[in-house]
């Protein structure tokens, strides 16, 4: 059918989405590195991937991103399904940059931002979400800044959850072909009752959560026992990394 294809992209990119928002939590030794110091350490790396076009010094910085995936005992197809479709999706966008820069760079750039995006996924995949936000508030960011990450991580799954149920519904009631212009039309009207649903959904759950005794002061989490050895050993590797990339 005409908006086959379509549906079946929102139905992918929704089903991706869910699954790249679950904490896996996954034990390995870097989880031994405190998180403060992992999240300072992983941003470092994060910049040093989005701050350079140099193809030497982004496969540098991947083979350590190799190095880092297999010392985290992070398994290759969970990381796969977490990058999943981010360098088809970022060459996309960048396709226009062929006609007016190169290939060469809109290449380039779809790496480095993959890369940076691969860190920032292995971060999440053996650090609590808890942790990372009282990180955030040890170093004294804003409370509103980590409040609204909060609300953002909790509610982005449920956004695309419920995108889903209206796609597998609508798909069910549907019974023959119709015209490009019945097809937008209806594709209006599932766009204002997405929205209508997830905001009804998420209010419910904000007031279920108050009726619950939530309120915004934040929760104290325990960050696991400090061993010297292992954050020497981080704080080693980041060094060692920015020293290779500068002499790169």
């Amino acid at each position: 059918m005409k908006y086959e294809p379509v549906e079946a992209l929102l139905k992918s990119a929704s089903q991706y989405f869910e699954v790249f928002f679950i904490q896996e939590n996954v034990k390995g030794p870097i989880r031994l590195v405190d998180t403060r110091i992992g999240l300072i350490g992983f941003l470092i790396l994060v910049l040093l991937s989005i701050s350079t076009f140099s193809p030497p010094k982004l496969f540098f910085i991947f083979f350590n991103l190799l190095l880092l995936i297999v010392v985290s005992n992070i398994p290759i197809r969970t990381y796969l399904k977490r990058v999943g479709l981010i360098p088809l999706f970022i060459f996309t966008i960048m396709l226009p940059q062929i006609f007016i820069s190169s290939f060469e760079y809109a290449i380039l750039f779809t790496f480095r931002v993959c890369l940076a995006v691969s860190f920032l996924i292995i971060f999440t995949l053996i650090t609590p979400f808890k942790e990372i936000l009282t990180s955030l508030r040890f170093y004294k960011i804003p409370e509103i800044l980590v409040l609204t990450l909060s609300f953002t991580y909790s509610y982005t799954y449920l956004v695309f959850n419920e995108l889903y149920r209206i796609l597998i519904a609508r798909e069910s009631r549907r019974f023959n072909n119709k015209s490009y212009r019945k097809i937008w039309h209806e594709g209006g009207e599932l766009l204002g009752m997405f929205f209508i649903k997830v905001y009804e959904r998420g209010e419910n759950i904000h007031l279920a959560r108050i009726s619950r005794g939530y309120s915004n002061m934040p929760y104290s989490v325990k960050f696991i026992k400090f061993n010297l050895m292992p954050n020497i050993i981080f704080i080693s590797f980041i060094a060692s990394v920015t020293v290779g990339w500068m002499v790169l």
